[in-house]
């Protein structure tokens, strides 16, 4: 019988839109490749959404982009040492709870489970807003909107998490190579336990 493969350490970074987290995902792919690491990218699932999104999405757009979320990371992790996301399933939440409130039996539930899902991550990244939007097609460019999904985040994220808890929180302006000398790390100290 084949060993049990190990599970994949999974890297999230999150924050609003329009922060680079795309970039620094794909960076950070080709620097953990480069360092000899099997690499899993996940990328934003919103734009695959078949629902309305931004002020006009609906509850079925966040319930679809969080299942979404969860089954491509159930789908990826086994393939690599490191999966790389491109969001977790809380600041997908931020957007539920911009437009539909924070409290209700839905949002409690949806609440409860993104919370539970948290914890198969590894390491979070918070990337700060650093510059202005870009219209690229599909996210708001409205900056107060932008704003109002970083102050969710603050709230959904700074109360729960920091460099102690499981996953790890870090938040400040990491590149990608700082982020894989983290994430370098953390693999190091898992082999040695």
């Amino acid at each position: 019988m084949p060993e049990p493969t190990s599970r994949a350490l999974k890297i999230a970074l999150v924050g609003t839109h329009g922060i680079s987290k795309t970039t620094v995902a794909y960076e950070l792919a080709g620097l953990l490749k480069r360092r000899g690491r099997t690499v899993e990218l996940l990328t934003e699932i919103a734009r695959e959404c078949p629902f309305p999104l931004n002020d006009r999405a609906t509850r079925e757009a966040y319930q679809w982009i969080i299942a979404r979320q969860v089954q491509l990371e159930i789908e990826k992790s086994p393939r690599a040492d490191v999966l790389v996301c491109d969001r977790s399933v809380l600041d997908n939440f931020a957007y539920y709870v911009r437009r539909y409130g924070e409290t209700g039996t839905e949002a409690d539930a949806l609440a409860a489970y993104c919370r539970s899902w948290m914890g198969t991550y590894d390491l979070l990244i918070r990337l700060p807003v650093s510059s202005a939007l870009v219209a690229d097609g599909f996210r708001s460019i409205d900056v107060q909107f932008q704003h109002e999904i970083d102050r969710l985040c603050d709230h959904l994220f700074e109360s729960a998490f920091d460099r102690t808890t499981r996953p790890v929180y870090i938040r400040g302006a990491l590149s990608a190579a700082d982020i894989a000398d983290v994430a370098s790390s953390m693999i190091t100290t898992a082999a040695a336990v």
